[in-house]
């Protein structure tokens, strides 16, 4: 048994010093890196994408994915750093497509294909919600009213980018 132990000791010794002999290549296991380049096939989709009359795409937006297409109206939990008027550039899209056609990124397509904007058109609460707790026989029981904040945001732009 210990003589299997230093075998794989030895293997784990070889294995770095093939690492540190390569000065420059970098080792990644399992790591998708974004690339800017963009070749033919996903200009080719892109293409027949443009051609479609109406787009629709699925953003993420404050950590949750939305369906969304050109003058839709979403109401998400409050973004906190935003004011009514702003316009705000959505850049996480998984999935962007049309009627016969669909892009799909892993996970996020590239962020030079679309351009997605929302305009922020209010800050609001929700109608009153009462929480009720109650233990039964230990003369225990809350009420607890809230009202929770939302953001109301307007899709205003929803294009596929032409790449050439």
């Amino acid at each position: 048994m210990f003589l299997t132990a230093l075998k794989g000791l030895g293997a784990l010794t070889s294995a770095a010093r093939v690492a540190s002999s390569a000065p420059g290549k970098t080792f990644f296991r399992g790591v998708q890196t974004a690339t800017t380049a963009i070749d033919t096939a996903t200009k080719d989709s892109v293409r027949k994408l443009r051609e479609q009359l109406r787009y629709y795409a699925v953003a993420e937006i404050a950590g949750r994915p939305f369906l969304i297409t050109k003058n839709d109206k979403l109401v998400v939990n409050r973004l906190n750093d935003v004011k009514v008027g702003d316009v705000l550039k959505l850049d996480r899209v998984r999935e962007l497509g049309s009627k016969d056609y669909t892009l799909k990124g892993s996970p996020y397509v590239n962020e030079t294909i679309y351009d997605i904007q929302a305009t922020v058109i209010e800050q609001t609460k929700s109608k009153l919600i009462k929480i009720v707790k109650k233990k039964r026989r230990k003369n225990y029981k809350r009420t607890i009213e809230h009202k929770q904040t939302h953001t109301v945001l307007r899709i205003s732009k929803v294009d596929v980018n032409a790449l050439d």
